[in-house]
């Protein structure tokens, strides 16, 4: 095998340097991202963000004025329907939180590499399932442990050793009645 030198490196070293100078590049770094201010657009920088905003906006007092708001009064109504908007969207979240608090929430975790634990939540919107009955019940049918313990709210859930999560899901519907729209499936695993 035949390996080709560049004629610049059979020279003398020295005379190698002399052709190629490395003279060193000082780089501005910016001081929200702390990335250098090229890779702050790919970064997703709030400098950024803002210098895209502050464009069109110039910095005289007169001329920031006119070109902010164009109709003198029509700046304060647009701001006055926005504000409306955000209060509607707060209602919207807020029924949207509702819903969710009322279904049952099936989530698998891991537990150690290869181990999970199905955690099923929201049994307390059903008053016509027994939390610890229900827990029997889904150990018996999945061959597998099956605990009640106290969630992060405070409420109680049922551990399920495995990942049974389709399959809980389905023998809920079937055995309590509750509506599938109802269950929501999450996945915290690997």
């Amino acid at each position: 095998m035949v390996h080709r030198v560049d004629a610049r490196f059979r020279e003398d070293p020295k005379t190698a340097a002399a052709t190629m100078p490395l003279e060193p590049v000082e780089v501005e770094y910016c001081s929200l991202c702390t990335c250098p201010l090229e890779y702050c657009e790919n970064v997703g920088c709030k400098r950024v963000k803002l210098e895209k905003q502050m464009e069109g906006v110039s910095v005289s007092g007169d001329d920031a004025t006119a070109e902010a708001k164009p109709d003198g009064g029509a700046g304060d109504e647009s701001s006055d329907a926005g504000g409306k908007e955000k209060d509607a969207g707060k209602d919207k979240d807020s029924k949207k939180k509702k819903s969710k608090s009322k279904g049952i929430t099936i989530t698998r975790t891991n537990r150690n590499k290869k181990k999970h634990i199905t955690v099923v939540a929201g049994f307390e919107h059903f008053p016509e399932v027994d939390v610890k009955d229900a827990s029997k019940k889904l150990g018996k049918k999945f061959a597998c442990g099956a605990s009640v313990t106290k969630g992060a709210t405070g409420k109680d859930e049922i551990d399920i050793q495995g990942d049974f999560s389709h399959d809980v899901a389905a023998f809920i519907t079937a055995t309590w009645g509750v509506d599938a729209d109802l269950i929501k499936l999450v996945d915290k695993g690997k």
